[in-house]
């Protein structure tokens, strides 16, 4: 604990109550940083309401005699710090990882309000008699930038690059370093102390300081099984990555981190539930000092008097939603949950059998069978009708299509010839759905649009005024949708009236927001968000007439990572099922042969739990330049190797699509850190940041021609232009015919002969639909193969084109034969989005392999 600081328990005569009080002594409170700090202290924990942080009650200055006393008011605590209890040595595995998860849960708390602790160490956990662990000093507390919706106070304090702060031994290395820190910097101390209550040594230590810091920046500890000779190999792989030195291969979230602890302990010990508020257990004298607060020489004679006035906190809610329980628990992915009206069944779509298919099962059953299984293609997003009669999905393949089956999978019928995403009318008469489907939310560039359709059949209409609009949801009156929308790199949501009408903004922030669906009861709307740091479900109070909303969102699940597509509620609002799912994208490095086309072995360049996709190779050959596809998007480079990772753009505006520049110095992408889509050019260092003026184009995928001297890049809505870069104002022109047959070209490559512009086309559907080839001296464009990809690269001889598919195959396409030859190459990991990078003389393919794990959980309001 801090020298100078005075702890004492006093009664607080109102409320019937012992209470700790922290004293700041007269002798320090004309010390300025003394003081701010411990206001600082005060106002941090006074936000931070949750049954793992320290409470306050008062924060305040008193008349005690000779001068004023600053004091605060707090939740008294019986038991014993983390220290002590390690002091007898190293705790069983089981209840390390209890009370690690509770930490988790508190150090999320903290996160999601805005702070970072900064100062995470055994003497500042308490572990209280009925062995509930209390985060205690948030004197270091710091404000993080998590949007408009972060709670932020006054008189905080940031730390200037350079200064120290922090204990060693528990500090990450940017913290010794003097750089910048954030809420990944409490996961690193997070890592040490839970190493520490496993073995019983600390993670890291020397003789002096100076050795502790050099064994931070330089040594890994030892396994946990070297030191204790039995130990969770998974609960190591946990203590590993919080304690990666580089805080982008860590947990990103405390959230993340509480969900893989709970799956630990959740697999052996029944359902996984969140933690709800209590009270502090009664004392049963005054006299009993709780063992995290030494007693001050003197009690403050205002504490026991009958005017003391204690700012109470209001009594902490219980949780929205109490019991959660997965529902499916095999290796692989489970997605799209839908749940019956009666809360008695769950659909949902799994690939088990190699195909997306869709499969039911009973609440409580551990068996599930399949309703939907054709081989020849691939079936998801389940929807169950309103009367419970019927479930709807969408195919994964061409445009899609909306498919109509009994509830038991029989008298299966197509109802529409494209769209994806499928929605029940209250009345179960109308189906709404996009034209796009949804992979990852925070990578599509594309535009969707909602289409209604009559159950009975008939043409689809199409809902305008919503501007881009995906995966709709109903209101419970049948009158508007709630939808969500890509512009300009938000992820905003909205609602629109059936009928027609302008659109309503629901959500329209900073964060991520996406797949929303109305409650039952039609008065809030429920939606997944990475708002906070980490990606969970929130709901919003809403008005289902007007769409109009009031109070700001609030969270619905905490530690599990939730939907990336909709949840789905019971009719009677007491039973939810969502997606949690784990990813991550690691660079997979191919060497390949141009000319008898044969291939090496694939090696996976990194295998941690980071979202690198490589996007190019510099020109020499040398580095990677790569895009970050998680909540935060920004760019990364390299050696070739996959060694030296180093952060090139770190911020909250969304960087993609990095290509070099033809002299390896800089690198140009596409950004929306000016309010929409535009081209960036950035040095390979990452300074002299500057924008290219192209007459206000929403653009993306800007590209260099051969000779540094045009670029040309994608409309967002439509069109492919060109800019000439020799004059210092840019003339920019409009690309003719690029559009097929209702098929628009997104381009991708511009031939090393600077004579042909490759790419994909991409229908009204908003789905994927071939390669495409674009001559600019004839200004033609013509499709060469019907394969769905998105990265298309030229090979050196301006003739032949490589790209990825889906399915894992590697294809050379001859533009001029059309000749298309699979490569005989056998990838450890799928691509990711098929976004790749390949090297000037055609000799390193290099793209991002996808690795995941989803389940389907159920989570019931008692």
């Amino acid at each position: 604990m801090w020298a100078g600081w005075a702890r004492c328990i006093a009664r607080d005569a109102k409320l019937n109550r012992d209470v700790a009080i922290k004293v700041l002594p007269e002798a320090f409170a004309s010390d300025p940083d003394r003081l701010a700090r411990f206001e600082r202290e005060a106002k941090s924990i006074a936000q931070l309401s949750h049954p793992n942080i320290l409470g306050i009650f008062d924060f305040g200055q008193a008349d005690a005699g000779q001068g004023g006393v600053t004091y605060a008011v707090m939740e008294l605590l019986e038991g014993e710090t983390l220290r002590d209890r390690l002091a007898s040595g190293a705790l069983p595995a089981r209840k390390a990882i209890e009370y690690a998860v509770q930490i988790a849960h508190g150090l999320a708390a903290a996160h999601d309000q805005g702070f970072a602790h900064r100062d995470l160490k055994p003497e500042n956990l308490f572990i209280t008699r009925d062995d509930r662990v209390k985060i205690l000093d948030f004197g270091l507390a710091k404000p993080l930038d998590l949007g408009a919706a972060s709670a932020t106070v006054a008189n905080t304090v940031g730390t200037a690059a350079g200064v120290v702060l922090g204990t060693v031994g528990y500090m990450a290395p940017e913290q010794v370093r003097g750089l910048a820190t954030d809420h990944r910097t409490d996961i690193f101390s997070f890592g040490a102390v839970l190493y520490e209550m496993v073995t019983g040594r600390r993670a890291f230590e020397g003789d002096t300081a100076a050795d502790t810091i050099s064994a931070i920046l330089n040594r890994e500890p030892p396994d946990l099984e070297t030191v204790t000779g039995a130990a969770p190999l998974a609960l190591d792989r946990i203590v590993r990555r919080c304690l990666e030195k580089k805080p982008e291969l860590r947990f990103q979230s405390s959230h993340d981190l509480a969900f893989a602890l709970e799956t630990l302990s959740a697999r052996g010990s029944g359902p996984v539930s969140e933690v709800a508020a209590t009270t502090p257990v009664a004392r049963s004298s005054r006299q009993r000092i709780a063992a995290a607060f030494p007693w001050a020489i003197a009690v403050l004679a205002v504490a026991g008097a009958a005017s003391w006035a204690i700012a109470m906190r209001a009594p902490a809610r219980p949780p929205f939603w109490q019991a959660f329980t997965p529902v499916t628990d095999a290796a692989g992915e489970e997605t799209s949950p839908s749940i019956s009206p009666d809360g008695s069944t769950i659909a949902y779509a799994s690939r088990a059998s190699g195909t997306w298919d869709i499969y039911v099962q009973r609440v409580g059953g551990r068996n599930a069978t399949a309703i939907a299984a054709d081989r020849e293609r691939n079936e998801t997003a389940p929807a169950f009708s309103p009367d419970g009669q019927s479930i709807a999905f969408h195919v994964s393949d061409g445009d899609g299509g909306i498919f109509i089956a009994g509830a038991t999978g029989e008298s299966s019928r197509r109802l529409t010839d494209f769209g994806f995403h499928p929605a029940w009318s209250p009345d179960s008469t109308r189906i709404a759905f996009s034209t796009e489907e949804i992979y990852e939310p925070a990578s599509r560039n594309g535009q969707s649009a909602i289409w209604v359709v009559d159950v009975a059949g008939g043409a689809p209409r199409r809902l305008d005024g919503t501007g881009d609009a995906a995966q709709p949801s109903w209101s419970p009156s049948g009158e508007r949708l709630v939808y969500w929308s890509n512009t300009g790199g938000q992820r905003d949501i909205f609602t629109v009236p059936v009928a027609g009408g302008p659109r309503t903004p629901v959500v329209e922030d900073a964060p991520l927001d996406w797949c929303p669906v109305w409650s039952p009861d039609g008065r809030s709307v429920l939606f997944a968000s990475n708002r906070g740091g980490s990606t969970n479900l929130w709901r919003i109070a809403i008005d289902e007439a007007s769409g109009r909303t009031g109070a700001p969102p609030e969270p619905v699940t905490g530690g599990v990572q939730a939907a990336l597509e909709q949840p789905a509620i019971s009719r009677d609002g007491t039973r939810l099922v969502f997606r949690s799912r784990i990813s991550a994208v690691s660079p997979v490095s191919i060497a390949f042969d141009p000319v008898s086309g044969r291939t090496g072995t694939p090696v996976v360049l990194d295998n941690s739990d980071t979202r690198l996709n490589p996007s190019d190779v510099s020109p020499d050959g040398r580095w990677i330049a790569y895009v970050n596809f998680g909540d935060r998007q920004d760019i990364f480079i390299s050696a070739i190797d996959g060694s030296g990772l180093r952060r090139i753009t770190d911020d909250v505006a969304r960087d993609r699509g990095p290509v070099w520049t033809a002299d390896g110095r800089s690198l140009v992408f596409y950004s929306n850190r000016g309010g929409q889509w535009d081209a960036w050019r950035i040095d390979r260092d990452g300074g002299n940041l500057r924008k290219f003026e192209l007459l206000g184009q929403q653009l993306i995928y800007p590209l260099l021609s051969p000779s540094g001297e045009q670029l040309v890049a994608t409309g967002v809505v439509d069109g492919v232009y060109l800019a000439d870069l020799r004059s210092a104002t840019a003339s920019v022109r409009r690309l003719e015919n690029t559009t097929l047959e209702g098929q628009r070209m997104t381009v991708t490559a511009w031939s090393p002969n600077g004579s042909k512009l490759a790419g994909y086309l991409i229908p009204q559907s908003g789905n994927k639909s071939g390669v495409g080839i674009y001559d600019l001296d004839s200004a033609t464009l013509r499709k060469v193969s019907g394969d769905r990809t998105s990265g298309v690269r030229w090979l050196s001889d301006s003739r032949r084109v490589l790209y990825l598919i889906e399915s894992g195959e590697v294809v050379v396409l001859d533009t001029v034969s059309s000749k298309r030859t699979v490569l005989d190459v056998r990838l450890p990991l799928l691509p990711f989005d098929d976004v790749f990078a390949l090297s000037k003389d055609d000799r390193t393919i290099l793209y991002g392999g996808a690795r995941s794990e989803s389940d389907i959980w159920i989570v019931e309001r008692k």
